[in-house]
């Protein structure tokens, strides 16, 4: 059965990725140190929060250096960072110090050290991720705000998005403390293969409120097939892969609005960048296909609205970010998940 319609509303909210653990030689050490991340569900601009157990390599600590077990700065002149513990070294860059008792190597006594941190990303296209203080600086992955990587041996790190959430940052750090020395295929691997993820983290990423990427669209006419055998199978897995076979309950497509604000003498693509990302990377959503609307004092034995709600997964999109006060876009979409009936009151 297809129905047709004009109104309703669609709240697309972006996936989080899953914890990823890296290996220690996906940092990749240099003049310019980076982390390999083939993750691609983390994109520019997000926020993360990065573990490292023996400290994590972002400049922190004293004069910027961080505790490394393997020892860094052998020479005054080495690329890698310095820290207090030269001091007590002969100044001609003898092997051995002045003063025996005295460490060679950086420790947490001599520099301080945090096995966490957020930051936001900046992913290029050989994807090598750099470090920023703001969104914008890693949107736009240049020099300002970078936050530099150190030459260190930070051992096994946990990537995951970051949140303010009471319990989640030790919960990190516990998860990354049970994987400890485990094997990490190929340098990478999602944190739930080497260990039981905490349940914070999991419920935490499943929050649409918590994940903050949010994004309301009013619909201004829509079709929606609910019938799946009445359904071009092939062409659906040819769109949307053929995983969502398996998913599908109906499918359809949309016209819809967005309230665009503008404030004059002042710009911000942020907004405009979230959507494209939600809608670009094929994001998941709740719509509501309004069927019922509530009707005036002619009409009084109507007094709610009812739709029908579902989950769907966004396809093909077209967006129109023209400069007017609303952004329109049109998409594709098949519905994965229950379809129900809705009703809100008056």
């Amino acid at each position: 059965m297809a129905v047709l319609g004009q109104n309703g509303r669609i709240t697309l909210s972006r996936e989080w990725p899953a914890p990823t653990v890296l290996a220690d030689q996906r940092l990749q050490r240099g003049q310019a140190p980076s982390l390999d991340l083939t993750n691609l569900a983390f994109q520019s601009g997000d926020e993360v929060l990065i573990v490292a157990l023996r400290g994590v390599p972002g400049g922190v600590g004293v004069n910027g250096a961080a505790p490394c077990p393997a020892g860094h700065a052998f020479y005054p002149e080495g690329e890698n960072a310095a820290g207090p513990a030269l001091t007590s070294r002969l100044s001609g860059g003898s092997f051995y110090g002045s003063n025996p008792s005295a460490p060679f190597y950086e420790s947490a006594a001599t520099v301080g050290f945090q096995q966490t941190m957020n930051a936001y990303i900046h992913r290029d296209e050989m994807d090598d991720v750099r470090l920023y203080a703001t969104e914008l600086d890693a949107i736009n992955g240049g020099v300002q705000g970078l936050i530099p990587l150190r030459n260190v041996s930070p051992g096994p790190m946990l990537i995951l998005p970051a949140s303010n959430r009471a319990g989640y940052e030790s919960a990190a750090v516990a998860l990354l403390t049970a994987i400890g020395d485990a094997e990490i295929s190929m340098g990478e691997q999602p944190a739930e293969l080497l260990a039981s993820v905490p349940l914070v983290l999991t419920e935490t990423a499943q929050d649409v409120e918590e994940r903050g990427w949010l994004v309301q669209c009013d619909l201004t006419g829509w079709i929606f097939e609910m019938d799946a055998d009445n359904l071009d199978q092939g062409a659906i897995g040819q769109a949307f892969g053929e995983s969502a076979k398996g998913m599908l309950r109906g499918a359809g497509s949309f016209n819809g609005e967005i309230d665009h604000s503008r404030i004059s003498g002042e710009q911000s693509g942020l907004g405009m960048l979230r959507l494209m990302m939600l809608t670009g990377q094929g994001s998941k959503a709740r719509a509501r296909f309004q069927m019922v609307d509530q009707q005036n004092a002619n009409l009084p034995l109507v007094r709610e609205r009812v739709f029908y709600e579902t989950d769907i997964l966004l396809g093909k999109t077209n967006v129109d970010t023209k400069p007017t006060d609303v952004i329109l876009f049109t998409a594709q979409f098949i519905a994965t998940g229950s379809i129900r009936l809705v009703a809100e009151g008056p």
